[in-house]
């Protein structure tokens, strides 16, 4: 018996819960959930079935008799009293039963002689062995069994399975090419603010050619260059990866270093994928925002025609570059947006600053984190640890404050910076000419928590110290007690031990935040899932570690509904005691980066002109999808990839859903990675598995007899039992990464 069990590496996956608002909207998503899950069923299903078939037409070739074809495992299962059944269906054709099992967790062909239960083997050589052999020569066996055949016979029926994965994955492939494959061409849409990229100096707007020795045309894919880039960086952390960028105007060649994420599961040179200049079809703005206020469902699919009175060209690379570009580098000016729907009528509609949400406090301006090789501050003699203390003449510096004024500076920048700490510290003063570096993501979008000023080159930390006091005027409710300084993260006192009079104040730096939920419920406004980890942080506690900073809590403040309160624990710097106050989350009078507009991803599609065009993309995909697993699981061996990144069937199920729902194009790619999947894992040398059998194999063939049946009994049960627990693992792992 070949048995076949689904495992993948995956390194992302998604479901989109279903919705309805009425009985006739629930019975239509509830037919079609269903329609979609038979597709879903029937497309893994299939890269199971060849992959049997391919074992079960080598074995009638050779003349081998199959008992059983099954898609599915076929087990018995039973809870006390009661007995499931076994199939889902079944029958009998000639000499072989073809069925589907109830365990839909891969596929197997039962073949006379053959089995991969070791406790059936003494059974399985009774029933093959004939009459008229003695106990000195070796035991005549059923010309149609499986062991009667030739070594070579053998390793033809074995591999057929994954031989067949990897002609109909590459089929699968070319059908997808086709039809048109819609995909994310390797084109920079932004540049992560102090990452490796864009210390390079690497701006948005070029497409990627080539990543070290992966060489594509210019239609290579988003998801391609980044798998690309992910790997090598995990093969050889330390080595500069070759990135080829072309530009409107040039071709340019990079060396980039890579940096581990905060969590240090993956590493990065932080490029990201770009928007077109078209608002997304779903979803026009960010609910709330300044562009919510303008915007309407009829401007759903627009086209952004013009800004401020700017042509977008369509013809570069990426057309929404400087669109994006001049909204982060204007925050604070209307900007007026010329729109072509998708009826061809043009309006247009006037783009507010977004006002910025706040506790009241102003953050002090920490050192800088990294600059762009030969930029503006690298040119003025400026180095990574200096810390800002003043623009011109200006010393009174909020950390978000700051970057509104300095982003679209386009005259020289007068800065004074300290560099060094105690009696060692002095003030140096520089002056930067700005560059034309662009700003396709806001300044809090950058690695290591900073923010980032591209004209300048430079990015900076935002530290937890409070750069002002409080205006306490401004809050509706506010309370501040203070205690001794703790051993660790401060806790609140209790009231008894409470002394009134203390605010917070300059200096203090704050420790944690917990949310005040009134009357302990959280607002209906955070009730979607996708806030979950947020409303979960704040009502245990928001400390600002490691891990989560300032940044990331300022931009958390701009999606509390206002009114929110905060219970604020800070230390006081000077004492050392612990002040705890309550903060009101409210509009400020500053602007936030971010007006809430929602831009569709740039998309492409990639149609093959021809039959042999055709194949020759479906066999580039299905090359690099088993490259990819073999990449996958040489990560996996050197211990690259967490167990999070493993998903098993209910990973693979929930990925199918995903590509069905994107069309047939992109199932059928899917189908590609999954064949590839299939034939690779099931071909590992691990017993009970085709690689198992095929080492064995190997060895008969060497050593000119068949392996001892006792040794080969035990590793088979081995692996058996290995196999077992990892799909354990895997379904457990699936169910508590959700």
């Amino acid at each position: 018996m070949t048995s076949e069990f689904l495992a993948a590496v995956s390194l992302t996956a998604a479901y989109l819960p279903l919705a309805a608002t009425d009985a006739a909207g629930l019975t239509e998503t509830l037919l079609g959930a269903v329609l979609m899950g038979v597709r879903v069923a029937l497309g893994i299903g299939l890269v199971v079935f060849v992959h049997e078939l391919g074992h079960f037409l080598a074995a009638k070739m050779f003349g081998v008799k199959v008992e059983k074809f099954y898609v599915g495992f076929d087990v018995p299962i039973s809870i006390g009293p009661l007995k499931f059944p076994r199939t889902l269906g079944k029958f009998s054709y000639g000499e072989t039963e073809y069925g589907i099992g109830v365990i839909p967790l891969g596929g197997y062909v039962k073949m006379l002689g053959q089995d991969d239960d070791p406790r059936k083997a003494e059974e399985e050589a009774k029933r093959i062995r004939l009459s008229g052999g003695d106990e000195d020569t070796s035991p005549k066996l059923d010309p149609r069994s499986y062991p009667a055949k030739p070594v070579w016979q053998r390793m033809v029926i074995i591999s057929a399975g994954v031989v067949m994965n990897v002609i109909t994955g590459i089929l699968f492939a070319a059908i997808a090419f086709g039809y048109g494959v819609n995909y994310n061409p390797a084109v920079i849409g932004g540049v992560i603010g102090g990452g490796p990229a864009w210390e390079a100096g690497v701006e948005p707007g070029g497409q990627v050619v080539s990543v070290g020795e992966f060489k594509r045309d210019e239609q290579m894919h988003f998801r391609e260059m980044q798998f690309e880039i992910v790997t090598a960086a995990m093969d050889e952390p330390n080595e500069p990866i070759d990135v080829a960028i072309r530009y409107d105007d040039s071709l340019r060649q990079y060396q980039l270093a890579s940096m581990a994420t905060p969590d240090g599961d993956r590493r990065f040179i932080g490029i990201l994928s770009p928007s077109s200049a078209k608002i997304h079809p779903a979803m026009v703005a960010a609910p709330l925002s300044a562009a919510s206020e303008v915007l309407t469902d009829a401007d759903a699919g627009a086209e952004i025609v013009s800004f401020d009175g700017n042509a977008i060209n369509p013809q570069a690379i990426v057309p929404a570059t400087a669109l994006i570009d001049y909204i982060y580098k204007h925050p604070t000016k209307t900007i007026e947006l010329k729109l072509r729907r998708v009826d061809s009528s043009e309006h247009t509609v006037q783009l507010v600053p977004q006002k910025s949400k706040s506790i009241g406090t102003r953050w002090a301006v920490g050192p800088i984190t990294a600059m762009v090789k030969d930029g503006p501050a690298m040119k003025a003699g400026l180095q990574v640890g200096d810390t800002i203390t003043a623009v011109g003449e200006n010393s009174d510096l909020d950390a978000y404050s700051l970057a509104i004024d300095l982003v679209g500076r386009d005259s020289p920048v007068q800065l004074s910076v300290l560099r060094g700490n105690g009696k060692d510290a002095k003030k140096i003063d520089a002056v930067l000419e700005p560059s034309a570096m662009l700003q396709t993501l806001a300044p809090n979008q950058s690695s290591n928590s900073a923010l980032a000023i591209n004209v300048l080159g430079l990015a900076y930390s935002v530290l937890p110290t409070l750069a002002a006091d409080i205006a306490y005027g401004t809050q509706p409710t506010a309370k501040s007690e203070n205690a001794s300084k703790p051993e660790s993260i401060a806790e609140p006192i209790p009231a008894d031990q409470q002394s009134a009079g203390d605010q917070l104040s300059a200096g203090d730096i704050v420790q944690k935040l917990t949310a005040n939920w009134p009357m302990g419920k959280v607002p209906a406004a955070l009730s979607d899932e996708m806030y979950l980890d947020i409303v979960t942080k704040l009502t245990e506690g928001w400390e600002i570690d490691g891990t989560s900073s300032v940044t990331d809590l300022v931009e958390v403040f701009q999606v509390l509904p206002e009114g929110t309160q905060l219970d604020v624990l800070a230390i006081r710097g000077t004492s050392g005691r612990v002040v705890q106050s309550t903060l009101t989350v409210h509009l400020s009078d500053s602007v936030w980066f971010d007006r809430g507009l929602i831009l569709a991803p740039s998309e492409a599609v990639q149609t093959a002109d021809s039959f042999s065009e055709a194949l020759s993309l479906g066999l580039r995909r299905g090359m690099w999808d088993l490259s990819l697993v073999f990449r996958s699981l040489k990560m996996i061996g050197r211990g690259n990839v967490g167990a999070k990144d493993i998903g098993g069937p209910i990973r693979i199920v929930k990925l199918a859903w995903q590509e069905a729902n994107r069309g047939l194009s992109a199932q059928l790619l899917f189908l590609t990675m999954l064949s590839m999947n299939l034939a690779i894992l099931n071909f590992l040398p691990i017993p009970a598995l085709d690689g198992g059998h095929m080492m064995f194999l190997i060895a008969e063939a060497v050593r000119g007899r068949r392996v001892d049946e006792e040794l080969e009994m035990r590793l088979t049960l081995a692996g058996v039992v290995a196999l077992l627990l990892l799909m354990a693992f895997v379904l457990f792992n699936d169910i508590y990464q959700g």
